[in-house]
């Protein structure tokens, strides 16, 4: 292993040894002091089994955020937990693809392979299977947990929960009648041209009886940072007003001329419940410009890419006797990108070498699903449990992508950009068009069974097998045996997954992308050991864990197998002091030891392996909490992310390592929280590997020949890296009445 750069030695290496993440807040509720590591054993979750459980029993590797950890930590989105979890590669171009998150090694390009999930409800979206929309723009003011389940769980919820899952777990109960309100707004800046944003999130719940209401919003406008687009080749401002390549384009600040990327998300959740009944209406949406996603001589970022999502359901849970319970699900979805979605690009029209033309396309995909689950908790005795259901979900797709293209402007004599002008093609009927559709079924039954056959001692086995009218049918298993004794803890787990490929790369080919109507769904198979140590004040956790890859699929293609093999180390210390009212610190540590993939030949025989790239093999994250007193505490974040290799097609072959940190104070006063968090505390530049074939380079652009024939980023589409925002300040209010 090579040895870790001075720099992170010196600022992580002693929370490293005294101790690294507290996995979950000390059950009961909002900033209740901790007393020991002990208590988090404890914690209820439900995600692991579809079940409630002790966190202690749950047959996976899990970690718990509770609504305090968001408080302190200073987090404003749902996504920021990734940055603070084990395991994680996360890149965020922040464009159509807001981010990617490669857990435990699964790097792909288009989709996920992890579900996020609301109350046990999957927020992937329907065409794409990304998790952007659900991460980046759901409300946060409604949360009690967020609980991480690690390692594959298709034999409990089905396709696609490859790696993991997700679930938000929202405020659905108080202990007494009334009104009560949370509420946060914040906002980020700082130097000009730094990271802006204006956010305000909110909940109001209201209790009577049986009877509860809840109303939560998110709004959350913002522009990207414009200090560190020029620390990369392709996203610099003068390709993006450069006339020789945009003509007119620079003249209309609302289509480019500027590196200038915005975000405007939203976000409605409504509930009601009556007794043990719930009926809720959920929007989402995701709009923003194109980040650092696409080259600066190719693309216009200051576009729009708008993917709102909708949701009705009803869910009741009967207690049908004292040892069976009945939860049914009823739901609706859309899951779109919207037809006020458009695309500026440039290229070099075939006709001459020196003729280049701007071309304005609309786009939009229209999808929606029915589904029903059922599920039934059957505890036989205290020994013996079952869960077990099915699930009927029919989905309405669209294949291709609406997009009207309008006539081709060139450079060297632009079409006006007025009103009316035959740039702009007339939008796509926001209606769904029955020949550019099709209609899939999943059918799927599950069973998993508990049994603590003696103390300290629990076995968990269970299965699913789904049909899909598409692919056929797969049938996925799980095995997990959960040792508990005294101060020590054990699992061993074997999972299997299944992960369907998306609706975009089956049937939403255009010119700069493929698809493929035949491919198969990938198969995972993981084995996991891990050993838990835990005391009042110290905890501490390894594991080791191995996963499978079968049909791979890598841009549009079954590429055979993968085969990823990784450690992760974790701990917790509760400092002994009596200064202030409390110290807490974690940290993790995460190695991958073998990250490969097959190569193939142009007949699909296998004639090697290659490294998986974009992963870091080396990763440390590290924490510390002060509790100063009842009012003022501060959390100190901080990350150390090792080199990355790139995918084969990425010209520039490594990224470097780099170490940035957060710093977060909290100070209440009667129900308000004043917040000042410093984000990238040092304002230290550094990049992501690319999305996708990331094949951009940073050899700079020019002109050359007599024809003045353009040389820039070689018409790839995506860049090879994407700088991440410097140093900005976030101030916030939170309230909580």
């Amino acid at each position: 292993m090579r040895p870790l750069p001075r720099s992170f030695r010196s600022l992580a290496f002693a929370p490293l040894v005294l101790g690294l993440p507290l996995v979950a807040q000390a059950p009961g509720g909002d900033d209740q002091l901790l007393q020991d590591l002990i208590e988090l054993l404890s914690t209820p979750v439900v995600s692991a089994s579809n079940t409630a459980e002790k966190l202690s029993d749950a047959p996976a590797t899990m970690v718990v955020l509770t609504r305090d950890d968001f408080s302190k930590r200073g987090y404003t989105e749902l996504s920021q937990i990734l940055d603070d979890l084990h395991a994680m590669d996360v890149v965020r171009p922040f464009g159509d693809t807001h981010l990617k998150n490669y857990w435990r090694g699964f790097r792909n390009e288009i989709g996920e392979p992890f579900l996020v999930m609301v109350d046990g409800m999957v927020q992937n979206h329907l065409y794409f299977n990304t998790a952007d929309v659900p991460l980046v723009a759901l409300p946060i003011s409604n949360i009690e947990r967020v609980e991480v389940v690690y390692g594959p769980a298709s034999s409990v919820y089905g396709a696609n929960a490859f790696m993991g899952v997700i679930n938000v777990i929202t405020t659905k109960d108080r202990q007494e009648d009334g009104s009560f309100a949370r509420a946060t707004l914040a906002v980020n800046g700082g130097s000009n041209g730094a990271r802006s944003s204006r956010i305000a999130d909110a909940n109001y719940f209201y209790k009577r009886g049986d009877l509860r209401l809840s109303f939560t919003a998110r709004f959350d406008n913002g522009w990207m940072d414009t200090n560190t687009n020029n620390n990369y080749e392709w996203t610099k401002n003068h390709y993006y007003s450069d006339r020789r390549l945009w003509g007119n384009i620079p003249d209309n600040s609302s289509l480019g001329g500027a590196f200038d990327s915005g975000v405007r998300n939203r976000a409605v959740d409504l509930r009601a419940f009556l007794g043990r009944t719930e009926m809720g209406f959920q929007y989402t949406l995701l709009d923003t410009g194109y980040g650092t996603v696409y080259p600066a001589d190719l693309v216009q970022n200051n576009a729009v890419w708008v993917r709102p999502e909708t949701s009705f359901y009803l869910r009741h849970t009967q207690r049908i006797d004292d040892w069976i319970t009945s939860t049914t699900l009823l739901r609706h979805r859309n899951s779109d990108v919207s037809n006020d979605s458009f695309f500026v690009d440039a290229y070099e029209n075939g006709s001459t070498a020196s003729d280049y033309v701007v071309e304005f396309s609309w786009w939009q995909s229209l999808n929606r699903s029915v589904s029903l689950n059922q599920d039934f908790d059957i505890r036989f005795s205290p020994a013996f449990s079952l869960v077990t259901g099915f699930k009927f979900e029919q989905k309405n797709l669209q294949k291709r992508y609406d997009s009207p293209y309008g006539e081709l402007s060139h450079v060297s004599s632009p079409l006006s950009l007025g009103q009316g002008s035959s740039f702009y093609p007339d939008k796509p009927e926001d209606s769904p068009q029955a020949a550019n559709r099709i209609t899939t079924e999943d059918v799927g039954f599950y069973a998993q069974a508990k049994w603590r056959v003696a103390e300290g001692h629990t076995l968990n086995f269970g299965g699913r097998r789904d049909r899909n009218s598409e692919y056929g049918g797969n049938t996925t298993l799980r095995l997990g045996y959960v040792f508990n004794a005294g101060a020590w803890g054990a699992k061993v787990l074997f999972g299997q997954a299944y992960q369907e490929p998306t609706p975009r790369v089956l049937y939403g080919g255009w010119s700069g992308s493929g698809s493929n109507l035949a491919l198969q769904p990938e198969k995972s198979t993981t084995l996991e050991a891990s050993g838990t140590f835990t005391t009042r004040s110290l905890s501490l956790q390894a594991g080791l864990w191995s996963v499978q890859n079968e049909d791979t699929i890598t841009g549009k293609k079954n590429l055979g197998d993968r085969n990823v093999t990784g450690m992760d180390l974790s701990a917790n210390y509760l400092v002994p002091q009596d200064w202030i009212r409390q110290i807490k610190l974690w940290g993790s540590y995460s190695r991958l030891f073998k990250a490969d993939e097959d190569v193939l030949d142009v007949d699909g025989a296998k004639i090697g392996t290659m490294d998986i790239g974009d992963l870091a093999k080396d990763k440390v994250l590290f924490g510390a909490t002060f509790l100063f007193n009842d009012r003022i505490n501060a959390t100190l974040l901080g990350r150390w992310i090792g080199s990355r290799e790139t995918v084969t097609t990425n010209p520039i072959r490594s990224v470097d390592s780099y170490l940035v940190a957060d710093l977060s104070f909290n100070a209440a006063y009667k129900g308000v929280t004043f917040l000042l968090k410093v984000n990238n505390l040092t304002d230290k530049h550094y990049f992501h590997p690319g999305v996708r074939g990331a094949q951009s380079g940073d050899t700079p652009g020019a002109f050359s020949g007599t024809g003045g024939t353009w040389v820039g980023s070689g018409f790839s589409y995506y860049n090879s890296l994407h700088a991440q925002p410097g140093r900005y300040i976030t101030l916030g209010m939170k309230m909580d009445f």
